[in-house]
């Protein structure tokens, strides 16, 4: 038995109308993502940095100026500790170079994270300053990483914790990849417990 022409054309509108539902929350979702991603990824709170017991660079060193920022302050003074973030690879084992420069009044310390996360630089700046005495840190990396960076860092330093930018050679193609490898980072550490 077919049904009424009316009750089909009820059926109809009722799918049309929770497809336009789905479609105008699926576009909510992704504008709130878009304006809220831009103040988390692009553009982050900052601090000043002022004089602090350590300079952290998170890793890759070299990339957007981090390491150059990290001995600038240095050099002027912010800190008696420069700590930097090495990966294990050939790429990462070159920067070791960097390890034995020498600022005045400043010790320079290199590790290697385990794991090669940000987790893992989060934990082995919570095993420095307790073993240092470190109640204050600046910490170093790019732009895009600052936000999700003092989330990690923060959850296992009960110190205090300034972040520091490098801004260079950030091109439009890393900005729209950082965007969704940040949101997908932010996600991870979020049902992540402990540090």
């Amino acid at each position: 038995m077919r049904e009424p022409a009316s009750l089909a054309r009820k059926r109809l509108v009722g799918r049309r109308q929770r497809a336009r539902v789905v479609v105008v929350a699926g576009l909510v979702a992704v504008l709130v993502w878009l304006v809220g991603g831009y103040f988390v990824v692009v553009h982050p709170k900052l601090n000043q940095p002022t004089h602090a017991d350590a300079i952290v660079v998170l890793g890759s060193v070299h990339q957007n100026g981090r390491l150059p920022l990290g001995f600038e302050l240095a050099n002027g003074g912010l800190a008696d500790n420069l700590v930097l973030s090495v990966g294990a690879s050939d790429v990462a084992a070159m920067n070791r170079d960097s390890c034995h420069r020498s600022i005045a009044h400043v010790t320079i310390t290199c590790f290697t994270p385990d794991p090669a996360t940000t987790r893992g630089e989060a934990e082995m700046v919570r095993r420095l300053a307790a073993e240092h005495g470190w109640t204050k840190v600046i910490v170093i990396t790019s732009t895009y990483h600052i936000s999700r960076a003092r989330y990690i860092v923060g959850r296992c330093f009960d110190g205090a914790v300034e972040m520091v930018a490098a801004k260079h050679g950030i091109g439009l193609r890393t900005w729209a990849y950082q965007y969704v490898y940040q949101s997908v980072g932010y996600l991870k550490a979020f049902t992540q417990s402990g540090c």
